[in-house]
């Protein structure tokens, strides 16, 4: 089956569906359009998408990292 082709539209649909990776992937693409007009709503959908589930995992990691750091200097504290 072919892909069928990146429109504004078709990344809304995603979104309202709870297909959050297929919107995004679709706004990515059309952030690279000719039409400056695509560009920036592409762009704001995107950033109104919120982080990806990849950034969410991201910060995640951080996080537990500096949980596990800070327990290894309150343990050598003691």
């Amino acid at each position: 089956m072919a892909t069928p082709p990146a429109t504004l539209t078709l990344a809304a649909l995603y979104d309202k569906q709870g297909l959050k990776g297929k919107a995004r992937e679709l706004y990515e693409e059309l952030k690279k359009s000719d039409d400056p007009r695509i560009r920036e709503e592409a762009a704001r959908r995107l950033g109104a998408l919120g982080p990806s589930g990849q950034d969410a995992i991201s910060l995640l990691h951080e996080l537990s990292r500096r949980v596990q750091e800070r327990k290894r200097r309150q343990g050598e504290g003691k």
